[in-house]
């Protein structure tokens, strides 16, 4: 919708008291000809939102967006508002003075008649890696770290070790799993696989990776959503490059974002000539 024209001029609002932010986006050549708003919110979430936009007391525009998946931390886009230059000229003292009413909807199931939950199989999964007395094959690491594991749990997790003991490889017959990957990234690997959560990790970079290579989509969203929580002006670039090499898309687009924004000085920066920025 705005191709053709230069980067735009960008505001970001605080919605208050809710984890939604808004963003205006101006574009234009010599005078503003549209703008466009988005909205981010803070955690994943099911919802519907609806925007309405008033110059004054009368009402300019608004925009109904139907329920969908919004994941966290992304801008979705809203809406559009074109001809902003004839607007602007009819306002008092050229000023444009905009006010917004951001409006959203959540759908929540809720059913009385269930027990407490009790994350019981978890504990099971948990209990069940490094059991030496029923497992039957064993991942190990670059160090040579030896973790003992189950195939068939494995298999039905990750496509690629799936293949590596339904095919006539290796591991298939010596039941060992020689991996790439550094101690403590193979022990969150296997982590996420028994128990379906990560810790708090100081080389999300690397689990990353790990995710990437095993076909574990779940566990590379919660790693790109790592890196994005830890983004800054130092490390923008290796983080966008990193994406890119990974086919992380939700992580490079949001720092390309990061990078349009201004929070970094691209246009003197060969690394990023490759890169559709301005």
């Amino acid at each position: 919708m705005s191709q053709g024209f230069r980067t735009p001029r960008c505001t970001i609002v605080e919605v208050p008291d809710t984890p939604f932010q808004l963003k205006m986006c101006f574009f234009g050549t010599n005078q503003i000809d549209l703008m466009e708003i988005y909205y981010l919110s803070s955690s994943s979430v099911y919802m519907q939102c609806g925007v309405n936009v008033r110059i004054g007391k009368g009402l300019l525009e608004n925009s109904l967006v139907d329920y969908r998946a919004v994941q966290s931390n992304e801008w979705q886009y809203c809406m559009g508002l074109k001809n902003i230059a004839n607007i602007l000229a009819s306002c008092f003292f050229g000023y444009l003075v905009l006010s917004f009413k951001f409006t959203v909807s959540q759908v929540a199931t809720v059913c009385n008649n269930l027990p407490p939950h009790i994350p019981r199989m978890r504990e099971d999964f948990e209990t069940l890696l490094n059991d030496a007395n029923s497992s039957d094959v064993i991942m190990k690491s670059v160090e040579g770290i030896e973790f003992r594991a189950h195939r068939s749990v494995l298999a039905v997790h990750s496509k690629v070790l799936r293949a590596h003991f339904e095919h006539n490889m290796r591991e298939s017959i010596t039941n060992v799993v020689e991996t790439l990957w550094e101690t403590n990234v193979l022990r969150d690997v296997l982590a996420f696989v028994y128990k379906d959560e990560v810790p708090q990790v100081d080389h999300a970079d690397k689990l990353l990776a790990a995710a990437d290579y095993y076909q574990l989509e779940r566990l590379k969203s919660l790693c790109e959503e790592a890196l994005i929580k830890r983004l800054t002006v130092e490390n923008a670039i290796d983080t966008l490059q990193l994406a890119e090499l990974l086919s992380a898309n939700t992580l490079k687009q949001y720092t390309l974002q990061f990078i349009k924004n201004g929070q970094l000085n691209w246009s003197k920066n060969t690394r990023l000539e490759k890169y559709s920025i301005c």
